[in-house]
């Protein structure tokens, strides 16, 4: 089975004007926040180009592509003293590169919709990247997820009468940064505003 794999470094900036804004952002009241590992464009276009394989699709495709990622941490509302301080505490994360794989399509019936989820093989530094990031959220006050992690990016929403067909390969991203995101509902669109990206740092070589 062939693995498509990308591992470019300067993606970031690319989903610039495509609903991820990286100007500075400051809401004054709680918001939706959540820390995320995006994929960069070449990732996204090979998940994009997996679901456009499935049965049964909506008519409009959500999320675009640029908006796809991997949620490590959560909270609905967030005060702005507290989004400051688990900014403040992101700051002090360190880890290194490592490469992560979605393997396999799963349907998740949830409150609100049916998603299509693109599940990720166990990694080691993920669970660890996971458990840390969990630890400084705790420590700017919010509360942890009870629920067990099960690592996923959402391809699909509205995906109730999609049938799902395998991966044509796994699609494999070299993890490079964790983002601090404010979901604003209330832009028009919707918006992803980027509070703060805590880059890997890679390990001194001998």
């Amino acid at each position: 089975m062939s693995v498509f794999q990308w591992t470019g470094l300067n993606w970031a900036s690319a989903r610039h004007n495509a609903g991820v804004t990286t100007e500075p952002a400051s809401p004054a009241a709680p918001q939706r926040l959540f820390t995320a590992l995006f994929p960069p464009p070449a990732a996204c276009a090979a998940i994009d180009a997996e679901r456009r394989r499935w049965a049964g699709l909506p008519r409009r495709l959500r999320p675009v592509p640029e908006r796809m990622h991997l949620t490590l941490q959560f909270h609905d509302r967030v005060a702005p003293p507290q989004a400051q301080a688990w900014q403040a505490a992101l700051a002090t994360l360190r880890f290194e590169p490592f490469d992560i794989a979605l393997v396999r399509a799963e349907l998740w019936h949830a409150p609100h919709g049916t998603l299509a989820v693109l599940r990720v093989a166990p990694h080691p530094a993920l669970t660890a990247l996971h458990e840390r990031t969990a630890e400084l959220a705790a420590q700017a006050g919010l509360p942890r997820e009870p629920r067990a992690y099960k690592p996923h990016l959402t391809a699909l929403r509205q995906a109730e009468r999609v049938t799902l067909a395998a991966l044509a390969a796994p699609i494999v991203w070299r993890v490079q940064a964790v983002e601090l995101i404010w979901s604003d509902l209330l832009a028009r669109p919707p918006r992803y505003h980027r509070l703060g990206l805590f880059a890997a740092a890679e390990r001194p070589q001998d």
